[in-house]
């Protein structure tokens, strides 16, 4: 049961790393993701992993860090994405 306790905090520990980095890196990441040559890599599925992680986050209580996370970010594709997904849950 330790375990697996660990491994959920350590699961929330990632989850905002990436919010934290996708949306500090938003225009680069903005820039990057229209870029044809990026297409098919692993920044396509920052869209669909963020919205998971933030989902996490809510449900493990962290719902309001993540507000203010996405209201201190600068303007940007994840930002605007964030704050819509979060809106509508």
């Amino acid at each position: 049961m330790l375990r697996a306790l660990d491994a959920l905090d350590e699961l929330e520990a990632a989850a905002v790393k990436l919010i934290r980095a996708e949306l500090a890196a938003g225009p680069v990441v903005d820039g990057l993701i229209a870029d044809p040559l990026t297409e098919g890599t692993r920044l396509d599925l920052l869209c669909f992993v963020d919205t998971m992680a933030t989902d996490l986050l809510a449900v493990l209580g962290r719902g309001d860090m993540v507000r203010r996370l996405v209201a201190e970010a600068p303007p940007g594709g994840a930002r605007d994405a964030l704050a819509e997904h979060l809106a509508r849950s």
